[in-house]
């Protein structure tokens, strides 16, 4: 039985050694056919695929706009640590809304912000990494449904956070806050870093659109337990602040986000 194993392991020994060493002319021959077909099919494919859709145009415009239903916004630059910290091709768009012509008790207060990556990917990550960055803790996170007026329903996610902040009087206390943000592709939105990442790969493959990708963001304390002379805002409870944000998100999204605007 080695024998015979043996005896198998050298006839392919040969037969490798044959095929390798070009000693037989019809199989060099056949290889130089079977090497000039792949060139043929790269060069047919290389010319006749199509070209890849997107990377170049954003499903967002580079824009907020100035008022959004009963917010008016205010134009707002990047931190220096966003323009450190971003690829140099990333486009960084805040304002500051606020319902106005109300007094401090009364108004609302939320910064927005819209991202839109360049060439470099790592523009668009999981805003969570920054957050804790900034001294926040996540302490809840959850995908919330917003039926915006025209019927379609933007699907966001909702993060609770706090941290630690010293007062006037050297006094410890801990702030709130609610921040949701979303991710826009070429032609798809989605609340999911996974899924943002799966389609990428997806459309990549299958439908030849290279996503330059967005996230918008929309943040505000929950300040039922802050004086409104110390916030310039009014007193939200938690339920108030989220939906304060979500009727915000309803307005404001039509407005940049290409695929929720109206028909027309």
């Amino acid at each position: 039985m080695a024998a015979g194993s043996l005896v198998r392991r050298s006839g392919f020994q040969t037969l490798a050694h044959s095929l390798t060493s070009g000693g037989c002319p019809c199989l060099m021959i056949a290889r130089a056919f079977i090497l000039l077909a792949l060139c043929i099919m790269t060069l047919i494919l290389c010319q006749f695929s199509p070209e890849t859709k997107g990377g170049n145009e954003a499903g967002v415009l580079a824009e907020l706009p100035m008022v959004a239903g009963g917010f008016v916004g205010e134009s707002e630059p990047p931190s220096q640590k966003e323009i450190e910290l971003l690829p140099s091709d990333t486009i960084i768009v805040k304002r500051v809304y606020h319902t106005p012509g109300r007094s401090k008790e009364n108004r609302d207060l939320a910064n927005v912000s819209l991202v839109i990556a360049g060439n470099d990917s790592r523009s668009i990550h999981r805003p969570e990494v920054c957050l804790d960055g900034q001294g926040w803790t996540v302490t809840d996170s959850r995908v919330r449904d917003v039926k915006l007026l025209s019927g379609d329903v933007l699907q966001v996610r909702d993060l609770a956070i706090m941290r630690e902040v010293l007062l006037g009087n050297g006094v410890k206390q801990s702030l709130h806050a609610h921040y949701i943000y979303w991710f826009v592709g070429t032609d798809v939105t989605t609340a999911s870093n996974m899924e943002r990442q799966i389609l990428s790969f997806r459309d990549n493959i299958l439908h030849n659109i290279n996503h330059r990708w967005a996230y918008p963001s929309v943040m505000a304390w929950v300040t039922e337990d802050l004086p409104s002379v110390k916030t310039g805002q009014r007193m939200r409870s938690d339920e108030e602040t989220v939906e304060m944000l979500l009727n915000l998100v309803r307005t404001l999204a039509p407005k940049f986000q290409k695929n929720l605007m109206p028909r027309t």
